[in-house]
């Protein structure tokens, strides 16, 4: 069943009083470590890193599950970066990351230095893998009009998907709930980070259920993932009566992305469907757009590049 366009409730206003966000200079594709990535093992070099800002733990939550996972799925797994100063009178911002495996992989103490008062929390799974491709199939990708359960997808490698409708509930509710426990955290400053599928997954919730976060932020969005079915979303969405203020998005993207496997000429400028989209958004009136392109980025660049101005936009 598709999920509703209806908020469940009032989205939380942005700070009135919140400065605009400059954005960080763009990390040379260059400078980046980016061995190659498929298949490969998650190092989290920084959970060992001195780092005078935030702490770390993990939290395996095999009490909550997908209601579609497989009985040998891996169990969700949060990795938490938390402060070490006093929690602001308001509470600390938070910044929820899908792919958290991959995410706490590109992360470092340098990184986190430049935002002491925020909350990170990568929302990953039970695995040494960079990406759990299973899950992420499952969870990041919503299902077609009529669709019951999963459902191969021959554009992602045959792996089943289309659960996004049944990860939601758990991502802002049971996830949430455990990620937050004995926290203060202040609920107009939640946002959500996710790249490829997950920036797909990102735009889709901000359009579908714009109150379940303050904030959103879609790197490199997997735009070519059954177009026909974020259309429809996107339509209705802008048709919709605006109900609150324009809601904050970071979007960014690489100029060399191209799918894996996809032959041609390797591209020079940011994607026509990511251009026409970012347009469209901000011509809208209902997103307050910050966008940034990251030059001789491919598609897996663009998710280490985002960090630095993805963990500001957050903690502001």
């Amino acid at each position: 069943m598709p999920m509703s366009l209806t908020p469940a409730m009032p989205r939380p206003e942005p700070r009135s009083d919140a400065p605009r966000l400059a954005l960080p200079p763009v990390i040379p594709a260059a400078e980046l470590d980016l061995p190659p990535h498929k298949g490969r093992q998650a190092r989290h070099l920084v959970l060992s890193q001195p780092c005078a800002s935030h702490r770390f733990d993990l939290l395996d939550l095999p009490q909550i599950r997908h209601p579609l996972a497989a009985p040998e799925a891996a169990p969700y797994r949060l990795f938490r970066a938390l402060p070490t100063g006093r929690a602001p009178e308001r509470g600390w911002p938070v910044l929820y990351m899908l792919d958290g495996n991959a995410a706490f992989d590109f992360l470092d103490a340098d990184m986190l230095a430049t935002v002491p008062d925020l909350v990170v929390i990568g929302i990953g799974q039970r695995t040494d893998a960079q990406f759990e491709r299973l899950s992420r199939a499952r969870d990041l990708t919503f299902p077609a009009e009529g669709q019951v359960g999963l459902v191969p997808d021959a554009g992602y490698g045959d792996r089943p998907a289309g659960g996004a409708t049944g990860f939601v509930p758990l991502l802002t509710g049971a996830l949430r709930a455990a990620a937050e426990a004995g926290l203060a955290v202040d609920p107009a400053r939640r946002t959500l980070w996710g790249h490829s599928l997950g920036g797909l997954f990102v735009l889709n919730l901000m359009l579908r259920r714009p109150d379940s976060f303050a904030r959103y932020a879609a790197i490199s969005p997997s735009l070519w993932w059954h177009p026909e079915r974020f259309a429809p979303v996107l339509e209705a969405a802008l048709a919709a009566p605006r109900t609150a203020g324009p809601i904050p998005l970071y979007m960014g993207v690489g100029t060399r992305e191209k799918r894996t496997g996809f032959g041609g000429p390797v591209p020079d400028a940011p994607p026509e469907s990511f251009v026409e989209l970012a347009d469209r958004l901000a011509a809208s009136g209902r997103v307050d757009l910050l966008r940034q392109v990251y030059d001789g980025a491919v598609h897996i660049a663009s998710l280490p590049t985002s960090l630095p101005a993805t963990l500001r936009f957050a903690a502001v």
